[in-house]
């Protein structure tokens, strides 16, 4: 079997060579397409292999690149790839995966460890902010499975980082070769399988920041909260072992890998930007919360004869409730980091049967445990009376409740004896509801490849993956219970308060749950009212896939102007995809908070692709190279969305050696998945801005920011309006769930680029893309605030028809408020953008050498069309409180600029990383200010790597070494699926400070 060669022959040799030593040693990589390079050497012995292939022609050099399955000596990628080696991934010092990659200016921060108020427990990609379900994952070019039956993208925790030699990320849509969920792009790990002897490698690392900000500083006082003092925490550590044996002189080799991992948590409560949920208000922050409360709001929310808010003074009795100073701050026990434990292993072997004949195989477990913490459970306003002859309430109170709207502890009508009352309690007493998510992964892979002939070589493999999940709850209110602990009357047979459900026989179980008095709950209460929930499900996938590719040359098929011939790929595969989620009683029939309904579904499919190069002209003068390639894929979705096509075509324009033009069209589709089409439609929460008046529904408050006309679209009554109750926390109710008739997503993408490598300025590349991606039936929801907002302004039947008030008129206290935003084919969104890369290393003398990379996006379009001539939102330069407007910052302008130091002593290398995130605009602001704005960010990141011995390396650095803070607003979404948490946008900004990390290497 021919030996993989990161090399193109085509190219001069002192050049390439150039090339080469720069790319084995720079901090990041620019476009592998870009040079004249098909991948990227990593290490000074890749360097020496790749010159030694030069050297001796008669080695036969195959290269593989992202974006094709055809093998070929010259094949240059239409399309950009970037390339991040096991150097770079390394320089961050991180151990997760997701947190290196989402430092690239084309990769959209995305799920990862910094969401901790979601529960999924898993880590995505996501390119160009298309949404990480339109990303795929390869490793080694065959697919990752589902994350998990609650999250359909691949989840990166199931790739062992030590063990990936390095990340090629192809930007644009690549169904025709890899299949659906290539809309935005491919991510492929490419993995050692190679390595020989024994490697073991530990790591730790930890957060370190000076808490100072005196803006918020004064905010936190200003509202008696506590503020974070310097802290050092999140602590992590990383260990890796890896093995690998050459046998049967040299035709086989095994490489085997163990990695354990654990991260310790980090709560926004020891951050200063994240110590309180902030609001806004006469140009000043201020700290918010939730109206479920400690010691309790009680309110009729407007209703009654003289309706009534009131809240328990330090004495016991009664006061007015003071939105302004009484909510509650769940920011402090919110993770910004889970603590999580992973441990993995696994094996890939590969052995020549004969010169014609190549088996391999591949073996991966992991097993992955972290728990998600949010603010304590409670009463959420979901008890809607109360008896009035309740005798833990106290005089005063029955005075408020009852007696003043017409309602008596004596009266002899049952239904007058019971009031109507909204309680927003916290269960400080229980502390922090909590998810400890579980994910076991195993994948298994076997084929063979090999060469037919001179002409024909083939590759046909099985690959069977499963993800096992669960997640167990803690420290939720069982609804039920809490009612029935609420309605307390003296118990005839003891004279004593007892639940009624005790008295009458129908659980004797129930204790009272006294929250009408300072310190009247009781641990009997907690353990009567908390339960359990739990959850559990598993994802399946089978892939089964052969593919032949012939080089023609050898048939004569080669243009007169051409010294290679065609290369053409032939090839089907099957894959299947399957997931369950099962959930308990309680979970299920959302007593524990938000319904979860049990799915089960899966998508089958049946393709055939192809794939051809035509070198049309080749060495001429004015002619180095023109060559057109081309991909189709038929699809057969059987059982869901039926048929379809994709197809690409592309050009390679190279004048001369030193500079090359490329441009492609791809056409992409996308079936939906699973979860997509069968996910059970419940309550979850969204977020709105804040409007003029400073309040986050416009139809609440004494003053609502919209007219009673306005607001009487949304369906308030006249008698509502002025006196509907905003969430002080911006959070609302929706009904978010699957469509099973929902269609293929289609996209076109179009990219054109130059490439520079200029002889008269060696180690030189510069290369320039311009992309235009269109995605139609973009599989979506229409955005909350865009419903709310168009009913208002143009009472739309459609609009309006989304949008359920609760019979206060609000949005999010009662059963029945709540806004649709289940899955639909939605309208369009479109991006485009420039890419820029360059990559320079020149020598200085007895210092060394220097090597310098640049790598940017100018992003100039993300438009989103929720509907059909609904009219477009403009997300580049913007951000928003939810991914279905604009989610997390979308800048204008990113960057990172690496710049390393090669030392001529000991093996040394000091790399200085600045990266740019430009500043970005709330959507739809009238106004900007520092709560509408989240500013620009620069960071610089220092990494020192040496050989303390000839088998021994260490490495140590600093990210963020100025512990600037990330940027803050209200309008940050902590729901919905913006992935914002404590104020901020922790994937896309360092949240935590600076991160100091150490690790050794020892090879034997």
């Amino acid at each position: 079997m021919s030996k993989v060669y990161v090399w193109n022959s085509k190219q001069g040799g002192g050049v390439t060579r150039a090339l080469l030593r720069g790319a084995a040693k720079a901090p990041l990589v620019a476009l592998i397409a870009a040079a004249p390079l098909a991948a990227v050497a990593q290490g000074a012995d890749d360097v020496e292999r790749v010159e030694a292939v030069e050297e001796d022609s008669r080695v036969e050099e195959t290269i593989v690149v992202t974006g094709s399955r055809i093998s070929n000596p010259n094949l240059t990628s239409p399309s950009p790839v970037t390339t991040v080696g096991a150097d770079q991934i390394q320089a961050r010092g991180t151990v997760r995966v997701e947190d290196m990659l989402n430092t690239l200016p084309q990769i959209n921060p995305s799920e990862g460890a910094g969401r901790a108020n979601e529960a999924a427990g898993t880590a995505n990609v996501d390119l160009r902010g298309l949404g990480a379900e339109r990303t795929l994952v390869l490793v080694d070019g065959r697919r990752l499975p589902y994350g998990s039956p609650v999250s359909a993208p691949a989840d990166l925790n199931q790739i062992p980082s030590m063990l990936v030699e390095r990340v090629e990320v192809l930007t644009g849509g690549a169904s025709a070769v890899y299949g659906a969920d290539a809309v935005a792009g491919v991510v492929n790990f490419i993995m050692k399988d190679d390595y020989e002897g024994l490697m073991a490698d530990v790591q730790v690392g930890t957060y370190q920041t000076a808490n100072s900000s005196g803006r918020l500083e004064s905010t936190l006082r200003q509202f008696n909260q506590p503020v974070p003092d310097s802290t050092s925490d999140g602590e992590s550590i990383d260990v890796n072992l890896i093995f690998g044996l050459n046998g049967d002189n040299g035709r086989g080799n095994i490489t085997s890998y163990f990695n354990y991992k654990k991260q310790n948590e980090v709560l926004q409560g020891d951050r200063i930007s994240s110590a309180c949920a902030l609001g806004f208000s006469n140009g000043n922050f201020t700290c918010s919360g939730s109206g479920t409360t400690f010691p309790g709001q009680f309110t009729s929310f407007g209703g009654g004869a003289v309706p009534f808010s009131f809240t328990l003074d330090e004495n016991g009795g009664i006061r007015d409730y003071n939105p302004a100073t009484d909510t509650y701050n769940f920011a402090p026990l919110n993770h910004f980091i889970r603590p999580n434990e992973r441990y993995s292993f696994g094996a890939l072997a590969r052995y020549d049967i004969s010169d014609k004949i190549e088996a391999y195989g591949s073996f991966a477990f992991t097993n992955d445990v972290t728990t998600a913490q949010i603010a304590p459970a409670g009463n959420f306003f979901q008890t809607s009376t109360i008896n009035c002859d309740n005798p833990l309430l106290s005089a005063e109170q029955v005075q408020v409740i009852c007696l003043n709207n017409g309602y008596s502890p004596t009266a002899a009508n049952i239904a007058d004896r019971n009031a109507p009352l909204q309680i927003g309690r916290r269960n400080v007493e229980g502390g922090g509801r909590q998810n400890e998510t579980e994910h076991t992964s195993f994948r298994v892979l076997g084929g063979f490849r090999g060469d037919l002939d001179n002409v024909w070589s083939y590759d046909v493999y099985a690959q069977y993956s499963q993800v096992q999940y669960s997640d167990k709850a803690a420290n939720f209110f069982n609804l039920d219970r809490v009612a029935d602990a609420l309605e307390v009357r003296i118990d005839p047979a003891t004279g004593a308060p007892a639940c009624q459900v005790a008295i009458d026989g129908t659980d004797t179980n129930c204790v009272p749950y006294d929250i009408f008095s300072l310190g009247g709950v009781t641990q009997e209460a907690l353990d009567y009212i908390q339960a359990p929930g739990f959850r559990e499900g598993e994802v399946t996938q089978e892939v089964f896939s052969a593919v032949i590719t012939g080089d023609l040359t050898d048939y004569g098929i080669v243009m007169p102007w051409a010294e290679t011939g065609v290369q053409t790929v032939f090839g089907a595969e099957y894959r299947d995809e399957y997931l369950t989620q099962t959930n308990d009683a309680l979970t299920r029939d959302g007593k524990l908070g938000t319904a979860r309904a049990d799915v089960a579904g899966g998508v089958s499919v049946y393709e055939f692709f192809t794939e051809v190069q035509v070198p049309i002209v080749e060495n001429r003068p004015g002619i180095d190279e023109l060559s057109v390639t081309g991909a189709y894929r038929f699809s057969d979705y059987y059982e869901t969305t039926g048929e379809q096509s994709t197809y690409a075509a592309g050009l390679t324009y190279a004048p001369v050696s030193d500079y090359r033009f490329r441009a492609q069209f791809q056409r992409a589709t996308r079936s939906p998945n699973p979860l997509e089409l069968f996910a059970p439609q419940s309550p979850f929460e969204f977020t709105l801005p804040t409007g003029a008046n400073g309040l986050y529904d416009p139809c609440a408050g004494a003053n609502p920011a919209a007219t009673l006309e306005q607001c009487a679209r949304t369906g308030v009554t006249a008698a509502q309006y002025g006196n509907i109750a905003d969430n002080p926390a911006g959070q609302f109710r929706n009904i978010s769930g699957g469509n099973p008739d929902l269609e293929v997503e289609k996209s076109d993408t179009f990219t054109i680029g130059v490439v520079a490598t200029p002889a008269f300025v060696p180690g030189l590349t510069v290369s320039i893309d311009y992309f235009d991606i269109t995605v139609e039936d973009f599989i979506g929801s229409v955005p909350e605030e865009q419903s709310i907002n168009q009913c208002l302004t143009t009472g739309d039947a459609f609009f309006c028809g989304l949008i359920n008030r609760g019979s206060n008129g609000e949005l999010w206290a009662s059963q029945d408020a709540f806004v649709i935003a289940t899955n639909v084919n939605t309208g369009s969104l479109e991006t485009s953008g420039i890419d820029v890369a360059a990559s320079y290393g020149f020598d200085i003398g007895e210092y060394g050498s220097v090597d310098v990379s640049y790598l940017a996006t100018f992003l100039d379009k993300l438009d989103k069309e929720p509907l059909p001539g609904l009219g477009v939102i403009e997300c580049a330069g913007y951000f928003a409180s939810t991914n279905a407007s604009c989610g997390t910052s979308k800048p204008e302008y990113r960057h990172n600029i690496p710049v390393t130091w090669n030392m001529p002593w000991g093996d040394a290398s000091l790399t200085a990383t600045w990266r740019h995130i430009g500043a970005v605009d709330l959507v739809g602001a009238t106004q900007t200010n520092v709560n509408t704005t989240l500013d620009e960010r620069n960071y610089l990141d220092l990494f020192l790597r040496t050989t303390i011995r000839e088998n021994i390396g260490f490495r140590v650095g600093v990210n963020n070494v100025f512990d600037k803070n990330p940027p803050v607003s209200t309008n940050v979404g902590s729901a919905g699926g913006s992935f914002g948490n404590g104020n901020t946008f922790p994937q896309a900004y360092d949240a935590l400070g600076r991160f100091l990390f150490a690790g050794v290497n020892v090879e034997f």
